[in-house]
């Protein structure tokens, strides 16, 4: 578990400044190519395990799909907040990630190469009640081996 400390404007994790409060925030891993890849189905099966002791404050883990394009994922709910979590391949995937490449400083040039992302979409805390939710999925996100992960928001890699 990551050690925090509040500050006036937000949290500091890893040495990176958020402010969660009123706005949505959106974090993404993207995924070096390996031989153990993911799916829907093993992103709802890891994060059903990995969130499992979160059931007694009133976790429930939903199912939903994209209108338009018919893709899965899954939400996370708990009584007043929730987030959703997206496993997304493809085009899309592989064009963010070049045009982080070209934006970003101190990007690491693999994200290149990344065609598969988990995305990870939290609804606002403005009570900051949900913090330590938030850290427990970024830390999720960083546990995954040589995965890059991207905090939308702040225009910033958290951790590769």
């Amino acid at each position: 578990m990551n050690l925090l400390k509040n500050f006036r404007i937000g949290l500091a994790v890893e040495n990176i400044q958020y402010d969660w409060g009123d706005l949505m925030s959106v974090i993404h891993a993207y995924l070096a190519k390996s031989s153990d890849s993911y799916s829907h189905e093993r992103l709802a099966s890891e994060l059903s395990a990995y969130f499992d002791f979160e059931t007694k404050n009133g976790l429930e883990i939903g199912v939903s799909a994209n209108p338009f394009t018919r893709e899965k994922y899954l939400i996370l709910r708990w009584p007043g907040w929730n987030f959703s979590a997206y496993f997304e391949t493809g085009r899309n995937v592989s064009a963010d990630a070049n045009y982080i490449a070209s934006e970003i400083k101190n990007c690491p040039p693999e994200i290149t190469n990344c065609s598969e992302r988990i995305r990870f979409v939290f609804s606002p805390d403005e009570r900051r009640d949900f913090t330590n939710h938030i850290i427990w999925a970024i830390d999720y996100l960083s546990a995954i081996p040589g995965a890059i992960i991207f905090d939308e928001s702040q225009k910033t890699i958290v951790s590769c």
